[in-house]
């Protein structure tokens, strides 16, 4: 019995090509449409998979915000949720929504299938876009992404350390413990530390300027400098949220030092195991002495970062279990 797939022609294809192409490796062909999603708003995420006999609404949640929507909640059959958070879970429809970890933005598309889809789908929902330079960008986006075939781990160095992270107005914790890592890695004199904060655009850089880095890294190179280096660094971002980092450092099969997460993914990622926990300057200190003076521990974290990732985060992973339901 043959499944049509049917995606919402208004998502926001830089944040959710990522589950589009989990879509595309897992059921082949898929179309956009607005008409079978009435009253959803611009940006969100939704497909549809019917059949003959079956249909079946799902809603793919990648904001940071860990508030459940409750139009699309009452509008699904599943609501897969990236910042899920068991407070903000409102009762009588818990099972409906379920944690998937977090995301990040990568490339589906040729320029020429890029621009097909944007001028293709701008056209044909042109009268419901209430964003339409948004809408238009998003494309663009997507595009100037790699694509997830450029995630995959590298042996990396035992002594190199490359970290490069935002100053958040509004979020202290995270830029202190960003603060915190830097300055820790600094104090190693094994270690060669290249990076920082990167500088805020209005130059307020919130008191950490001696900590901000002054080049200005292409995603190509950071990219390339990530897989090298012996250890990277996460804490919850925006809004306590999962950031994309996470997903990214868990993709390369990195060995990870991170604070504690604010909220839920798929499956627990165990301390020692995928990656370690760290939430002061002295765990962090013996974090980073752990991984360096012992290859074999620092080999079997990038492994299990990797096998969680792939049996958890892939996009084909999220799609399956959330279709599986």
């Amino acid at each position: 019995m043959r499944n049509k797939i049917y995606i919402y022609g208004l998502c926001d294809v830089h944040y959710d090509a990522y589950y589009i192409e989990g879509i595309k490796k897992v059921y082949g062909n898929y179309r956009f449409n607005t008409s079978k999603f009435p009253e959803l708003r611009q940006g969100a995420f939704a497909f549809i998979i019917e059949n003959d006999q079956y249909s079946k609404k799902i809603i793919i949640d990648s904001t940071d915000k860990p508030d459940i929507e409750l139009e699309l909640l009452e509008w699904c059959d599943i609501y897969g949720k990236i910042n899920y958070n068991q407070n903000y879970i409102p009762s009588g429809s818990p099972e409906k929504i379920i944690p998937i970890g977090p995301s990040f933005g990568i490339k589906i598309w040729s320029l020429f299938v890029t621009f097909y889809y944007m001028l293709f789908n701008f056209i044909k929902f042109r009268k419901a876009i209430s964003n339409k330079r948004e809408f238009l960008a998003n494309y663009w986006r997507q595009y100037k992404r790699f694509p997830l075939k450029d995630y995959k781990p590298l042996k990396s160095s035992n002594n190199q350390v490359f970290f490069m992270n935002s100053i958040w107005k509004e979020e202290k914790n995270t830029n202190n413990y960003r603060a915190l890592f830097i300055k820790t890695c600094k104090k190693f004199k094994e270690i060669n530390f290249e990076g920082g904060f990167a500088a805020r655009a209005n130059g307020d850089n919130l008191g950490y300027d001696s900590l901000v880095y002054s080049q200005i890294i292409p995603l190509k190179i950071y990219l390339k400098k990530i897989k090298n280096s012996m250890v990277v660094f996460n804490t919850p971002a925006v809004l306590s949220c999962h950031g994309w980092k996470l997903g990214e450092f868990l993709a390369l099969g990195k060995a990870i030092i991170s604070t504690d997460h604010y909220n839920m993914m798929p499956e627990p990622l165990n301390n020692n195991e995928h990656l370690i926990y760290a939430n002061n300057a002295e765990a962090i200190r013996e974090a980073i002495q752990k991984v360096m003076s012992n290859v074999q521990f620092k080999n079997k974290l990038e492994l299990q970062a990797r096998a969680y990732f792939d049996e958890y985060l892939a996009p084909h992973s999220v799609i399956e279990k959330l279709t599986s339901l």
